[in-house]
């Protein structure tokens, strides 16, 4: 029935378009330059027939002799003219002025350029300069705290750090799928990390599945529409840019520098673990005797600066970038190389990264083509986690600087010679176990956009995207006793994905006197395949040979085959009246392979609308207040299916001697798979209002949104008498209530000095409604937990037994305090307050851009902290000199629910105590507000009456640029960065990850 009604929907709209066709007038539209804008509007002026300029800035619009033709562009100003003559081309050129929200074009849903004025949900632009203000090496980096409602993390510091983006918290208890959809020039893309953020001229964001709504499932959490650069007409334009910065590592956790290595005490030489006697300043024994009958001895004093430091380098990255551009009335290009080299902070970890990108386009008569090709060949090599895990754990005094040569049999840095067997020297970890990966990425469009009528084209795009890595993890024999040892491993592997992506649309566009017409119509096809295999070998025979035929024992790997298939049709009927009101219907209709036969197919709808009251009120029309005003409302239902493919098969293992003897055996997986599941679904409301006010001086707009994940699909235990330790069901409710504000406006602005200022704020309360059959409690990942009636995340932690004003209960018997028997909730590990703030100062030729970042009302965990307080490295554990004391603010309970002041009961503060304490989880969780300077740039831009001393060079400029210059935390977090996240959940400061790092430097930009 939905697909009938579909069908008789679309069948009516295209009958709207059967009238007979009136003059066609062609032309171009351009800056004083002579450079196209593309995306420019044209309007009949009293019909309100409307066209979008193309790449080359050129049209096509039908309209009567005597009409007068109104051509807008944001940036400049507004152009009438009269038609007359429709054989010879109009050519047009817009003076520039400054920004008009009522001409705003943007990206939207499939690449379609769309007036800002009839779209009834939330997008926000930005430029390439504004995102590339950090000379970010990912431009993912590049949109951190720039967008409200978009909240960007990073993993770690290392050479190749993995990125998360969440966009209006989350929709799905699967924490994996939660990112928006990134569509690059018009094709879906699984991300844009690799992507030279140079190449990029515009990104769109769309928030939320409302605006959205046509990619469907992909689109739930939004999606990051990427335009990258195209060439023009005239002369071949030449650029070449140099950016050098540096990194210097911050942040490590405090460490106590009053204890040094030992037990109980007593100083031992081949302890690690910092529970000895104070720092005396004298030479002790370091270590064993080394075969040559020497004793090593080292200073037993901490140094004035933190020792940690040491084991860390100035990172150093380098970006050069060179690209091409040009093009004549039918042809046009672009061509781009970028070489990026980076030496990270952790020593001999490197990353270096490879590309090229061509763009093109070629008009043929009615035919418009255009076509990109992109190339990146990315290598790294780095340390695993081992060298940091070391470091936070060793005494104060650990001479770092003489431990690198561990190659010497005879040095105490040798591993068969390091100061103790439970610890490796840091450098032997950084030279001896390596990850090593090489990447190839390979991204391809072709589109072809064919103009019928005036009223009808029709655009196929054809999209590729496909990765092929390799990667060896090795581990380098090293013959020794006991702990020392270290046996040989080597694992290789391969991951390669192939995404293939086909639409074809149908667009016709009509006016009836006030009312304007628009229909789009699709068909989707989208094919993703995955390959992956690894063989590996725990035990080689010779130091450096990384062969597994080189190995005793059985190898091991496996292989890995993965298809996901999926077929839509989609529409979109846009009306508007006067154009001041519009409203937008959609549907899409989504077959797909990872759910049964029964259940793969579904159907959302959508509608939005949008009105400009300012144009629409005569009141407010050329008030000297108001320049623009609009209101826009939508709703969205959209499916989400975030099932992996094969969930529904019941995997079985292959187990040797089972179910007796040699004979192999295999048995089921542990999860119910239930063929029954169907997609989560997710509701969502949106409305907004948009303020222009002072001759656009002053920017405003705001929204709230309302979403309603149901159906969730997640793993619920199951009792295991049914044979499965849990099960797969549709079950779980989200909810997510969200406010965005962003002001943006001019201080000042005069011929020689502007001062701009922006502002972001958003708010985000995402609840957890419901869970399956009773389940008020799911675990996600460790401390994080879904609960019902709190938001999601939460962090949940084991805390002590306390009175009713918070004192801590201590045992009577041995002073230690008492740990409670259930968990407390501390909050949600999501920020729900989150800032951006900007500003932009120009004066002359001379710019200075600096980006401020500001979260608030979250809360993190440490897991670095309990392995200090194990190892007796972290400041509080020399709080009360290691002597037994009165846990502060301890109560005794004398009778059960009677608690009386603790003055007696001594705890004794040793190793047994620290230890105890390190695993309660409050004591290393801690708000995790934090207020940072994000970017800074200062640029010099040549004057143009130097540079027009000679023929060479168009343009130059220099920027001062830095990163991460400060950060102000919550007085309670001495942990690290919060923004940092480990495993796809947010408030978690790993043991594994290497501490941030502040950058500066400087680029060059010349323009031939």
């Amino acid at each position: 029935m939905k697909k009938s009604l579909l069908m008789l929907f679309c069948v009516f709209a295209f009958s709207l378009y059967a009238n007979a066709q009136k003059i066609m007038f062609k032309g171009k539209v351009t800056d004083a330059e002579r450079k196209p804008l593309a995306g420019a509007t044209i309007f009949v002026e009293g019909k309100n027939e409307s066209v979008y300029a193309d790449n080359q800035g050129e049209f096509s619009i039908s309209a009567d002799s005597g009409d007068k033709l109104s051509i807008a562009y944001i940036g400049y100003k507004r152009q009438v003219i009269a038609l007359n003559n429709a054989n010879t081309p109009l050519l047009i050129t817009l003076a520039t002025q400054e920004n008009q929200l009522a001409e705003l074009v943007v990206t939207g849903a499939l690449g379609i350029k769309r007036s800002a004025r009839e779209l009834g949900t939330s997008t926000q632009s930005l430029k390439n300069d504004y995102l590339n203000q950090g000379k970010a090496i990912n431009p993912l980096t590049g949109l951190t705290s720039k967008v409200s409602g978009l909240r960007v993390n990073m993993y770690d510091s290392k050479v190749d750090p993995q990125i998360q983006i969440v966009m209006r918290g989350s929709r799905s208890l699967n924490r994996t799928k939660n990112e928006p959809i990134y569509v690059l020039d018009g094709v879906p893309v699984p991300t844009i990390g690799r992507i030279n953020p140079n190449d990029i001229e515009e990104i769109t964001v769309l928030k939320g599945a409302n605006a959205a709504a046509l990619y469907g499932s992909e689109g739930v959490n939004g999606a990051i529409m990427i335009t990258t650069k195209q060439g023009a007409k005239g002369k071949g334009r030449v650029t070449f840019s140099n950016t050098t910065t540096f990194s210097k590592v911050m942040m490590l956790p405090p460490a106590q520098n009053t204890f040094g290595q030992g037990v109980n005490g007593a100083y031992v030489p081949t302890q690690y673990e910092s529970w000895g006697p104070a720092f005396d300043g004298t030479m002790k024994n370091f270590g064993a005797v080394l075969p040559n009958g020497t004793q090593p001895q080292s200073l037993y004093a901490a140094p004035d600066q933190d020792a940690r430091l040491n084991l860390f380098d100035t990172g150093l990255n380098m970006q050069n970038d060179l690209s091409f551009s040009g093009g004549d009335d039918k042809t046009t290009y672009f061509f781009s190389a970028q070489d990026v080299s980076i030496k990270g902070i952790m020593p001999e970890d490197e990353s270096r990264r490879t590309g090229a990108r061509f763009n093109g386009t070629r008009k043929f008569g009615k035919l418009n083509t255009s076509y990109a090709v992109n190339y990146v060949l990315f290598n790294k090599n780095t340390t695993p986690d081992g060298p940091w895990i070391t470091a936070y754990q060793l005494p104060a005094n650990f001479d770092y600087t003489n431990m690198k040569n561990w190659q010497d049999r005879s040095s105490t840095s040798n591993p068969a010679n390091f100061f103790t067997d439970q610890q490796k020297n840091p450098y032997f970890q950084i030279d001896n176990y390596r990850d090593d990966t090489k990447q190839q990425t390979l991204t391809g469009k072709i589109e072809l956009d064919y103009q019928f009528t005036s009223w009808f084209k029709a655009l196929y795009r054809f999209g590729y995207y496909s990765t092929a890595a390799e990667t060896r993890s090795t581990v380098g024999k090293f013959e020794s006793t006991g702990q020392r040892n270290v046996n040989g491993s080597v694992n290789d592997g391969s991951d390669n994905f192939r995404k293939v992506n086909s639409d074809l649309i149908l667009n016709f566009n009509k006016d009836f006197g006030k009312f304007t017409t628009r229909l789009l119509v699709g068909q989707n096809l989208r094919s993703d395949y995955t390959k992956a295999h690894n063989l590996s070998s725990a035990n080689l025979l010779f130091p450096d040979l990384f062969n597994q035929g080189s190995a005793l024992g059985q190898l091991a790997g496996r292989s890995t085959i993965t298809e996901y298939r999926s077929l839509a049709t989609y529409g979109e009927f846009t009306a508007g009246y006067n154009n001041y009101l519009f409203l937008t219907l959609t549907g899409r209709n989504d077959w797909v392979s990872t759910l049964s036969k029964e259940n793969r197919s579904y159907f959302y709808p959508g509608v939005s609308t949008s009105f400009v009251f300012s144009e629409a009120i005569k009141g407010l029309k050329n008030s000297k207040t108001l320049s623009f005003g609009k209101v826009y409302a939508s709703y969205n239902k959209t499916g989400n299916n975030t099932l992996n493919p094969y969930s529904l098969n019941n995997p079985y293992s292959q187990v040797n001697g089972f179910p007796f003897g040699n004979l192999v055996g295999f048995l089921p997986g542990s999860t119910f798979p239930n063929p029954n599941i169907e997609p989560e679904f997710v509701t969502s409301y949106e409305a907004g209002i948009q303020l222009g006010l002072f001759n656009n001086r002053l920017n405003f707009e705001g929204a709230y949104v309302f979403s309603d994940s149901k159906g969730q699909i997640f793993n619920a235990t199951t009792s295991r008498a049914t044979g499965y330790a849990s099960a797969r069901v549709n079950a779980g409710r989200l909810t997510n209530s969200v406010i965005e504000l962003n002001l943006n406006g001019d201080v000042v602005r005069n011929a020689t000095f502007k001062w701009n200022l922006g502002f972001n704020y958003t708010y985000i309360n995402n609840q957890v409604k419901e869970l399956f059959q009773g389940l008020e409690s799911f675990n996600i990942f460790r401390q994080s937990y879904a609960n019902i009636g709190q938001a999601y995340p939460s962090l949940q932690v084991s805390d002590y037994k306390r009175d009713g004003n918070g004192n801590v209960v201590i045992n009577p018997a041995n002073g230690n305090p008492i740990v409670a028997t259930d968990p407390v909730h501390l909050g949600t590990m999501v920020p729900p307050h989150q800032m951006g703030l900007n500003t932009t100062l120009t004066y002359k030729n001379i710019s200075l851009g600096a980006q401020f970042d500001w979260r608030m009302g979250g809360w993190l965990y440490s897991e670095i902290v309990p392995r200090m307080y194990t190892a007796g490295t972290h400041p509080a554990t020399v709080e009360f000199n290691r002597q037994p004391f009165i846990y502060p603010n301890s109560v005794i309970e004398t009778a059960p629910g009677v608690f009386t002041p603790n003055t007696t009961v001594l705890s004794r503060g040793d190793k047994a105590f620290w230890q105890a304490q390190g695993a309660v989880q409050s004591n290393t969780a801690a708000k995790s507000d934090y207020f940072k300077m994000r970017e800074l740039n200062v640029t010099y831009n040549l004057p143009a009456k130097l540079l027009a001393k000679q023929n060479v060079i168009k343009e130059a400029r220099i920027s001062f640029i830095a990163n991460n210059l400060f950060l102000i935390r919550h007085k309670d977090n001495t942990y690290g960065d919060p923004e940092y996240l480990y495993n796809d959940t947010d408030g978690y400061i790993s043991f594994r990850q290497v501490p941030p790092y502040r950058t500066f430097g400087f680029n060059v930009n010349v323009v031939f």
